[in-house]
């Protein structure tokens, strides 16, 4: 029962995409006419010819030498046909046609080859003998020429092989009745044999079409998954035949980390929360993905993970700036337009209270790897990610809230989003980019009291921007 309902499922498929099966079709006839099929066709013809007249010739037949020409218009459309489709490329079109033209021309050869014989004979008993000889090719010659057809419905093959049987009998019945009648029965073997043959090939032909299709579908959709994972460079590396581990940087490299953070986040209560991160993520990645190409690696930022309400990009590693400023104007630049993206979120969640987020960005040394099993997502660790969290988190540190707050308050904000940088990343800012950046010394103990920068015992001060 499951394999007459996967046939109906064939057939029903190939009838649901008429126009994708017909195109198969005709593609499958071109490729029959231009390779080994219909040159092994004509080398049977041309086989066939040269012994039927070497057989006439030497028991005397005036008329043998007409049977080297009996083939020859199925061998010229065999020959021409590649010749006229390479320079007139839509004749590819008709290859079913094409197809049904050679196999009635090779059946009338079939009958022409039988009245050389029938009427170059000098003796009844020589004609006794080539009677014997024809009578068993008739169902043979007929089932061939009948079993092969590229039309996509069975119907129009049905119709075209009793049209075929028609001419076959005609032409037999012109050239000898006698030989028409004697094989009658084999004519109707033939004929059947030829739509039996014909069903199982169109059968296949529809079976093949569905587990192609389909598979392309099945391939299609998987690679359309795998772009949700991965980046299109890596799955044109991957098609190519490389290793996932082979289509992201894994040596060491510098780059600026940049560390997102809703304030507040756990206080948020509305029935959109996941749809507000959603979308906020989907912001954020379009930014990082400005500019992105793979011939170089580059694009404005590289989209590290989403911890939920937070968000970690790096600026520099694996992917390179898109632009020639330097890594930190970049990282930056790529920060402003990060918190634009946010507010505009924050207004079209339309929350009851004030949302704000916090940035921290953090140079230092990064590499990237490969998880060692189960799926293998690419990650970077360092020592940068850990500093940019810890800038990130400064804004948690009572005195520098303080700070925070009171120059917040200067400039009229009650509410606000803050970005705090590391200091080798505020000296390498240019001039424009550090007008932004209020100081801070750690080391001013009357200020913020013994406080010591955590995982970058080095930094002697921190530098902050509160927006809006």
């Amino acid at each position: 029962m499951k394999s007459i309902h996967e046939k109906d499922n064939y057939a029903d498929y190939c009838g649901a995409h008429i126009q994708e099966f017909v195109q198969q079709l005709r593609e499958d006839a071109n490729q029959a006419l231009i390779s080994w099929p219909a040159r092994s066709a004509a080398t049977l013809m041309l086989i066939a010819s040269a012994i039927t007249f070497y057989y006439q010739d030497s028991i005397g037949n005036e008329n043998a030498v007409l049977s080297l020409l009996t083939y020859l218009p199925a061998i010229l459309v065999v020959v021409l046909y590649p010749i006229v489709s390479f320079i007139f490329t839509s004749v590819q079109r008709y290859s079913p046609v094409v197809i049904d033209t050679l196999c009635i021309s090779g059946m009338l050869g079939f009958c022409l080859v039988i009245w050389v014989i029938f009427e170059g004979v000098s003796s009844q008993e020589l004609l006794d003998d080539n009677l014997r000889y024809l009578q068993g090719q008739v169902a043979f010659v007929l089932a061939l020429g009948t079993a092969f057809s590229f039309h996509s419905s069975y119907l129009v093959t049905l119709l075209r092989n009793f049209g075929f049987t028609l001419l076959v009998s005609a032409a037999l019945f012109s050239v000898s009745r006698e030989f028409f009648l004697l094989n009658g029965v084999s004519i109707l073997e033939g004929a059947f044999l030829g739509l039996i043959i014909n069903w199982v090939f169109l059968d296949g032909m529809r079976a093949r079409f569905y587990l192609k299709s389909t598979d392309a579908d099945t391939r299609q959709h998987l690679y359309n998954q795998l772009s949700k994972l991965v980046y299109p460079h890596q799955l044109e590396r991957i098609k190519l035949g490389d290793e996932l581990e082979n289509t992201m940087p894994l040596k060491e490299g510098k780059a600026i980390i940049n560390v997102f953070d809703v304030q507040r986040s756990s206080d948020i209560r509305h029935e959109r929360t996941a749809e507000f991160f959603m979308n906020l993520f989907q912001a954020f990645l379009q930014i990082c993905m400005k500019g992105y190409e793979h011939n170089p690696l580059r694009s404005q930022a590289f989209r590290l993970k989403e911890t939920g309400d937070g968000f970690i990009s790096s600026v520099g590693y694996p992917f390179l700036p898109v632009d020639s400023r330097s890594l930190a104007d970049s990282a930056v630049a790529t920060a402003l337009s990060m918190f634009d993206a946010f507010n505009k979120e924050v207004e079209r969640f339309n929350y009851s209270r004030p949302i704000k987020g916090a940035m921290g960005l953090a140079y230092n040394s990064v590499q990237g790897t490969f998880q060692s099993g189960g799926i293998r997502s690419y990650d970077l660790f360092g020592e940068a990610l850990i500093q940019a969290s810890k800038y990130e988190e400064l804004r948690k540190q009572p005195q520098l809230w303080k700070i925070f707050c009171n120059h917040a308050a200067e400039r009229g904000f009650t509410d606000f989003n803050i970005l705090i940088v590391q200091e080798v990343v505020y000296n390498s800012l240019s001039p424009a980019y550090r007008e932004l950046f209020t100081e801070i010394d750690l080391t001013d103990k009357a200020s913020i009291g013994d406080f010591q920068m955590m995982y970058d015992n080095d930094a002697r001060y921190i530098y902050f921007h509160l927006l809006a």
